[in-house]
């Protein structure tokens, strides 16, 4: 279970320090390749609609180089650190 949050808590800060650096390098130049990004989404419309309540479903997923390249040195960097933080019974 440590193990399994430590690898999530690893992921997820990759993926945010990605999408800062990715924004922050936006204006320069020769860094600019890190903040581009293609994103998903599937928004199928409103599924329910009465005149109180609309419910709409849908999901929207977008990444950028630096969060790729972050999230792969998370995961390196949890399988070189796991090991030592955490202690196998």
């Amino acid at each position: 279970m440590k193990k399994t949050l430590l690898m999530l808590l690893f992921i997820i800060t990759a993926i945010v320090m990605g999408a800062l650096l990715g924004d922050a390098v936006a204006g320069i130049e020769a860094l600019e390749w890190l903040g581009y990004s293609k994103s998903f989404s599937f928004q199928p419309g409103t599924f329910i609609n009465i005149d109180v309540l609309s419910l709409t479903f849908g999901i929207a997923f977008k990444a950028n180089v630096a969060q790729l390249i972050f999230t792969f040195i998370g995961i390196y960097a949890y399988y070189k650190l796991a090991p030592k933080l955490i202690a196998s019974k």
